[in-house]
This record gives C-alpha cells, sequence and structure tokens, in this order.
C-alpha cells in the first residue's frame, strides 16, 4: 500500500484485506455503545472537505459488510451545498453513521462567534434533517490549532468537559491563535445531546490514520498485530484522500 496520498483502488483493496481481518467492522457509535471484543474493528472517516469521495466509499464498505462513522464538517466547502442533505441520507441509508467533525473554537476565534453556538447550531441543523447525531470528534484545524513554531495551542474537543488535554494546559486556560484570544470554559457533551468522543471511545490498543495524507503507521505491520491482547484497532480515512480510488465517479 502507498504509505502517502492519493491513495489509489488499489490501496483500496489492500485497505479492504486489513479491514477484513476483523470478525466486524462497525461504527464508532457501537464502539461507544460496549461493543469492546478485540477481533472488532472500528472505522471512522473525517469528511473534510470531499462529499462524493464520501458517498463512493460508502458505498464499498457496504457492498463488504463493513459499517463506518462519517463525521461532518460544520465550516467545510459542502457545508451550505444542495449535495449535502441527500448525500449524507444515502450515506446513513446504506448502514452507516453521521456524526458531527467540530471546528468550533477556531470558528470562535475566526468569526467572534460563541464557540458553543457553533457546535449547538451545527448539531441543529443535521438533526432538524432526521440525522441522529450522538458522536463527535475534533478537526485540527492547521490554521488555528498551531503556532507558528507548527506546535500544538489547542484542539477543538477542549470546548467539552470530557475531553482535557492537561498536557496543553488547563481546562479553562485562555487560548491565542493568530492575534485573537479565546477563554475555554468547558461544559459536559451531553449538554449539546452527545454521547461519545471518537478520539476517546472504547479500548483501543491499535490506531491506523491517514491524516495529513500519510498513514501514521504501516498498514501491513498494524494488520499482524490485529488483533492485539490489550484492545481494538481503530482506523481513521479521510474521503478527500481517497479521490483517485473512484477515477470514473469522483472529480479530482
Amino acid at each position: 500500500m502507498n504509505q502517502s496520498a492519493p491513495f489509489t483502488r488499489s490501496d483500496l483493496r489492500e485497505l479492504g484485506y486489513v479491514l477484513e481481518r476483523g470478525d466486524e467492522v462497525v461504527a464508532m457509535r457501537e464502539i461507544a455503545a460496549g461493543e469492546l471484543h478485540p477481533n472488532v474493528i472500528g472505522l471512522r472517516h473525517d469528511v473534510d472537505n470531499t462529499l462524493a469521495a464520501s458517498l463512493e466509499l460508502a458505498r464499498w464498505e457496504q457492498r463488504h459488510g463493513f459499517r463506518a462513522t462519517y463525521y461532518v464538517l460544520h465550516d467545510s466547502p459542502y457545508w451550505d451545498s444542495e449535495e449535502l442533505r441527500p448525500t449524507l441520507a444515502a450515506i446513513e441509508e446504506l448502514g452507516h453513521e453521521i456524526g458531527i467533525h467540530s471546528n468550533a473554537l477556531a470558528v470562535a476565534l475566526r468569526t467572534g462567534r460563541e464557540p458553543y453556538e457553533v457546535l449547538a447550531s451545527a448539531l441543529a441543523r443535521l438533526r432538524a434533517w432526521g440525522f441522529t447525531v450522538t458522536g463527535h470528534v475534533a478537526h485540527g484545524d492547521g490554521e488555528w490549532c498551531y503556532a507558528q513554531d507548527h506546535s500544538l495551542v489547542f484542539v477543538n474537543d477542549e470546548l467539552l468537559e470530557e475531553c482535557a488535554r492537561p498536557e496543553l494546559g488547563e481546562p479553562d486556560r485562555v487560548i491565542e491563535a493568530r492575534g485573537r484570544t479565546l477563554r475555554l470554559a468547558p461544559i459536559s457533551m451531553s449538554e449539546f445531546g452527545l454521547t461519545y468522543d471518537a478520539y476517546r471511545v472504547g479500548a483501543r490498543a491499535l490506531y491506523l490514520s491517514d491524516s495529513g495524507g500519510r498513514w501514521n503507521e504501516d498498514p501491513a505491520r498494524i494488520a499482524a498485530q490485529f488483533p492485539h491482547p490489550t484492545g481494538q484497532l481503530h482506523i481513521l480515512v479521510h474521503p478527500c484522500w481517497w479521490t483517485e480510488a473512484f477515477p470514473a465517479k469522483v472529480a479530482v
């Protein structure tokens, strides 16, 4: 498998070989609900900027008996597109979960809006369309989450009490990015009707991610370690890196 994007149809087949090692491949809400068997793989997608590849991935997964969670980014280029609602409906009808990919703190810094209102309004929109959104995961905003020296300043999940990051500072500290400041005042995810954060759910022992367009680990090496005696394998795939896996259906 290629170690970096763009990933092709051949890479998709090899990803399939990794996923087929699991007794089941499930959406993250199933992990959150108590599916903790080490032979089960949790699969998620952070939908940063492409809907078409997301739908093709969802169809491919459904054909192979895999279930996944698609976390929707509320300040993405597609958020106000006419394609969003029908695409998410099609993904859900294929047996997948719709979740929220939160960039609320970054949006608050950029626009001056209250971060709680940013997240709440995004959730309200998805729920008004009939999607039962209970899962959350943070977006790593490259423009706002990092300092000029590339060090991490904050993570968007720090809006939630359950997602404290003591390695970055106190939960109620003031964060500063690009000359703007915001005081963190975390509240419970239950206030948003959320029940889990994907990064923290379950008993994860192995993690495979294509964040930044590059695998964090060699997929073959991770597959060789599965099943792991101390926990599950969770996999994060960003559809934006897989457009070339569907050349006839997705405009690059």
